[in-house]
């Protein structure tokens, strides 16, 4: 059958199948094995592109393209500057996981798990850690068992197939963006329940008329917890039309919002605290304190004492935190800048490790830092049932000193929520 000349591709179109056309494959018709390139007009500037827009993309190990052309493995949007149509096309061995990196990552999230669940049922089971901090360090194990869980998946498939996971699957991806939520969420729950402590020791009258009254509803806990996390799942989703992986500018504004900034925030809050917590010495007990303002001093005392608590359980973890994502926030800015290509893809395997560390590091930090916690745990262990241990096996029933030994638990022994 003859071919009609207007589905024919001018020779000086036609090339090899495995080239990459820059304005993409055009329908007409070549020989066998060729394909045709669609024609470039003046206002197609790839080399531009390629210079000032492609810088993560080919970072990464991709390339921009034209979806039309043909990719060995995958089309990625939203990091390609051009028309949408230019994708960045991550060729199969882009990522890959070390066998080292896996078995320590795997290692990690079983402890992982067994921390962050031990600190979500004690708080839930005992009625004198259902406080706002506690609460608020609760909902935070809960994110970083699920951000533990979702990167292992991804980590696993990675290393699996020894690609990205867009490669085996697009909708892989949503997994990937589920990570980016729990990433968020540890970042905000981190701001919450340092605000809380803000507000407990600059403005207590305020705390304490809205979390110590009736007021204040179990309802109203799960409203603040569905915030955070709903902010947590916009703030993530951004990634998907900010164009933050083709802008360098707007790589740094996005990077400084969610991540930067709100870190910052909370570490000014903490040294605010740290400072008004300072500035309110508790007074120096004496022996001859024995009226009735010797109570109020002991109050006191113990105040200064559960807020210094609380203040370096909560450092600790932010510090955690800051270590942990920081690194990350920079390396992407760096990535999609393209002062460093390349570096993303060097460092994805260590970026994973450290959210690993800081997903062990919070709940651990919680709970040697917590007395009431402690004291809960060995409870519910059975560590604190009393035993009679006789000095001497002394039969003798009309003796009643003999063999007896008087233990008591003192009140103290609870202490505080920190």
């Amino acid at each position: 059958e003859p071919v009609n000349a207007s589905s024919t591709c001018p020779t000086t179109q036609c090339v090899t199948g495995s080239s990459i056309c820059i304005a993409g494959v055009s329908t007409l018709l070549c020989g066998v094995g060729l394909q045709c390139c669609m024609e470039c007009d003046n206002t197609f500037t790839d080399s531009w592109f390629r210079s000032h827009r492609d810088n993560f993309c080919v970072g990464i190990g991709g390339s921009c393209q034209q979806e039309s052309n043909y990719c060995a493995g995958s089309y990625e949007a939203g990091m390609c500057g051009g028309p949408a149509p230019r994708k960045c096309c991550t060729p199969r061995g882009t990522f890959s996981v070390p066998l080292p990196h896996f078995v320590v990552q795997t290692i990690l999230l079983v402890v992982i798990i067994l921390t962050n669940t031990l600190v979500i049922m004690v708080t839930i089971l005992d009625k004198e850690l259902h406080t706002i901090p506690n609460i608020g360090i609760t909902s935070l194990a809960v994110a970083d068992l699920l951000l533990a869980v979702a990167w292992f998946v991804i980590q696993l498939l990675v290393f699996t197939h020894s690609t990205t996971i867009t490669n085996i699957d697009k909708n892989w991806r949503h997994v990937q963006d589920l990570a980016f939520v729990f990433e968020m969420s540890v970042i905000l729950h981190i701001l919450l329940i340092t605000l809380d402590r803000y507000t407990a020791i600059l403005h207590p009258l305020a705390h304490y008329k809205v979390f110590k009254t009736d007021t204040f509803s179990t309802w109203k806990i799960v409203a603040i917890c569905v915030s955070v996390w709903t902010a947590a799942a916009f703030l993530a989703y951004t990634r998907r039309f900010s164009k933050e992986w083709t802008y360098c500018y707007m790589s740094v504004v996005m990077n400084m919002m969610r991540t930067i900034l709100p870190l910052m925030v909370t570490a000014v809050l903490n040294i605010i605290i740290f400072l008004t917590i300072k500035n309110k010495t508790p007074p120096r007990v004496t022996m001859a304190a024995v009226d009735d303002s010797s109570s109020d001093q002991s109050n006191n005392n113990k105040t200064f004492v559960r807020n210094m608590k609380a203040f370096k359980t909560i450092s600790l973890i932010l510090i955690s935190i800051m270590l942990s994502y920081v690194p990350l926030s920079l390396i992407t800015m760096v990535s999609v800048c393209g002062a460093m290509p390349g570096l993303y893809e060097r460092m994805s395997n260590y970026i994973v490790l450290l959210k690993f560390l800081n997903s062990i590091t919070n709940p651990t930090i919680y709970m040697l830092t917590t007395r009431q916690f402690k004291h809960s745990v060995r409870t519910y262990l059975g560590q604190d049932r009393l035993s009679l241990q006789p000095a001497d096996r002394n039969t003798n029933p009309d003796s009643e000193e003999v063999g007896q030994r008087q233990i008591s638990l003192s009140s103290s022994s609870l202490g505080s929520s920190f």
